[in-house]
């Protein structure tokens, strides 16, 4: 018997998912998944290289659902089967005022942002253990959404009602559904925002801690969130954002 759980994680090649990814993968059976299959590889091999060991990674397009079945399929062979889901990624919307936003673009964030979640989860839902945990990305944007992006704020609160759904249909059969709802975090996405310092000051206001939350922190959080401390949480959306959502 063994208490090491079996973790996937996806948008893990890069910011909160990577960071995620290494502080599971020191204690954990975990599974990583990018949008591109160099990405993913790249990812095993820096957390190797730091001295953690994943199960194995995939690049897939998050919005292909017959990729994504496969990609689950084969994590799940390959780690003897599933625990806990952290279903991470997304990308940034176009940061114009709504009037201005592309029709394309907008689709195209939307199946990354919503369709691809869902397709992550209900792959992982065939296979997930009882009890098990989903835990979703949101954002604090889907309670505080912020001017010129419509499109992000828009799919962050379709990913956190989404999570709740889910927390209706399947708790009674030992599924926990989580959504975590993060501030502002150092990531590729934000650093563009937290790297300029009158951007970054206009976004401090905004927090009442006075700073930008850290990885570790986040990574400590979804680690809770997938134990089985935390399965009677299910349905709650976490505020992770010091403060920002008040």
């Amino acid at each position: 018997m063994t208490d090491r759980r079996r973790i996937l994680i996806t948008g893990a090649t890069s910011g909160i998912g990577y960071a995620v990814a290494e502080r599971l993968a020191r204690t954990d059976d975990v599974w990583i998944m990018g949008s591109r299959p160099e990405t993913a590889h790249d990812a095993m091999t820096k957390l190797r290289d730091a001295g953690v060991s994943v199960a194995g990674a995939t690049g897939v397009d998050a919005a292909d659902e017959d990729a994504v079945n496969d990609a689950v399929d084969t994590a799940v062979a390959a780690m003897g089967g599933l625990d806990g889901v952290f279903i991470n990624a997304g990308m940034d919307g176009q940061a114009v005022p709504a009037t201005e936003l592309g029709v394309e673009g907008f689709r195209r964030l939307l199946d990354v942002n919503v369709v691809g979640p869902f397709i992550v989860a209900k792959a992982a839902i065939r296979h997930l253990s009882r009890p098990g945990t989903i835990v979703f990305n949101s954002s604090a944007n889907a309670v505080r959404p912020e001017a010129h992006f419509l499109d992000y704020n828009a799919s962050k609160a379709a990913v956190a009602s989404m999570a709740a759904t889910l927390a209706l249909e399947l708790s009674a059969e030992g599924v926990s559904v989580i959504s975590l709802a993060p501030g502002y975090f150092p990531t590729r996405m934000t650093e563009a925002y937290l790297n300029d310092p009158e951007i970054a000051a206009e976004l401090m206001h905004l927090i009442p801690a006075k700073r930008f939350g850290t990885l570790t922190e986040v990574a400590e959080v979804v680690d809770f969130l997938l134990s089985p401390s935390a399965r009677f949480m299910t349905g709650s959306m976490v505020n992770l954002d010091g403060g920002r959502s008040i």
